[in-house]
């Protein structure tokens, strides 16, 4: 990590300027990217996820480090790198080395708090600005990610270690790796887009393969114009009146094509017919579809039509009587069954 302490160590005027001075640039990325790299793939659990975000955190940088002074440089760098996706959550191939299995059993925010410390060597004030904590949050998810003795208290012996081993791991990148990170650096800088890191077990299974065919068109449309001839002749195939066609566009006319009908075709078809038994139409229904199928259901639901259902005989005969008696002017005391009044003794 670069560090400027204008009072110790006057900045010349050109390399106030961060726009002007693309070599102070690389120096400060030249300066974090082990550190970056280790700490995001500790983070995330997984070497190739770590550089795609360290490479994004790079690019991002580049624009706002114009209109920055160098001393805040670093804050705005590992907060970048911070806020990366890939780092904010494991990933799913996520793994770390049996030294540094504790990492693993921690949770994003006190393992980020960790590593801030050990693998970025930022001091804890810096730290918290990173995670957007005041010093006071960054202390407890520090304390969280602590290791412990039985008996529950922080183990300096076992925090130590931890330490060392993460700084020799910063000291033993291998030289095919440091070699990609100066390529990611490099693009950042000029800001082209940076290529995919690749996890060296893939590097070596794979092989070139042949360069991808363009489709053809021309083979489409003749397959298409197959596939319609085809569907055409089916349908004039089964076409009942098919040899009425095929002998009208003959050289022989129509005449010959009916004379001279296709083998194995027969030019009438033989329908069976069977009488069915005559059956009385009560059998075909049962109760219920009686009762529904009533034409005077509605009046049969009516309970207040109850009264004149069981009057019903009555006043028929009743009307029918009354008619009747018009036609053979038979006096209104008979229709009702009672003798006249003047009727003789």
């Amino acid at each position: 990590m670069i560090r400027c302490d204008d009072a110790v160590f006057p900045m010349p005027e050109y390399l106030k300027d961060a726009a002007s001075a693309p070599a102070a640039l690389s120096a400060f990325l030249r300066g974090v990217e082990r550190r970056g790299a280790l700490l995001a793939e500790l983070q995330c659990g997984d070497a190739v996820h770590g550089e795609i975000a360290l490479a994004a955190a790079m690019r991002a940088f580049r624009h706002p480090a114009a209109s920055l002074p160098m001393a805040g440089w670093p804050q705005r760098f590992w907060s970048l790198l911070v806020a990366t996706p890939q780092v904010r959550q494991d990933s799913a191939q996520a793994g770390w080395p049996e030294s540094l299995a504790r990492l693993g059993e921690l949770p994003a925010i006190p393992r980020m708090a960790l590593l801030l410390r050990l693998a970025a060597g930022l001091p804890e004030d810096e730290a918290a600005a990173v995670m957007a904590l005041d010093e006071a949050g960054y202390r407890r998810a520090l304390g969280e990610a602590c290791p412990r003795d039985a008996d529950g208290q922080p183990d300096a012996g076992a925090w130590r270690r931890l330490a060392e081993t993460i700084q020799q791991r910063l000291r033993e990148l291998p030289p095919e790796r440091l070699a990609r990170l100066a390529r990611l650096r490099e693009q950042a800088i000029a800001g082209t887009q940076a290529e995919r890191p690749v996890a060296p077990a893939a590097v070596k299974h794979q092989q070139p393969g042949p360069a991808p065919r363009r489709p053809r068109r021309g083979r489409t449309w003749l397959l298409v114009l197959l596939t319609l001839t085809a569907l055409a002749a089916a349908v004039a195939w089964q076409w009942p009146n098919r040899h009425l066609l095929f002998g009208a566009l003959s050289p022989a006319g129509p005449a010959t094509a009916e004379a001279e009908p296709a083998s194995g075709l027969r030019e009438t078809v033989e329908i069976a017919v069977e009488t069915l038994p005559a059956t009385a139409p009560a059998a075909t229904f049962d109760a219920q579809t009686a009762l529904l199928t009533h034409p005077d259901l509605e009046l049969l639901l009516d309970d207040a039509a109850d009264d004149l259902v069981q009057q019903a005989g009555f006043l028929a005969w009743y009307e029918a009587e009354g008619e009747a008696a018009q036609h053979h002017d038979v006096p209104d005391a008979a229709i009702a069954g009672q003798e006249p009044t003047d009727a003789p003794r």
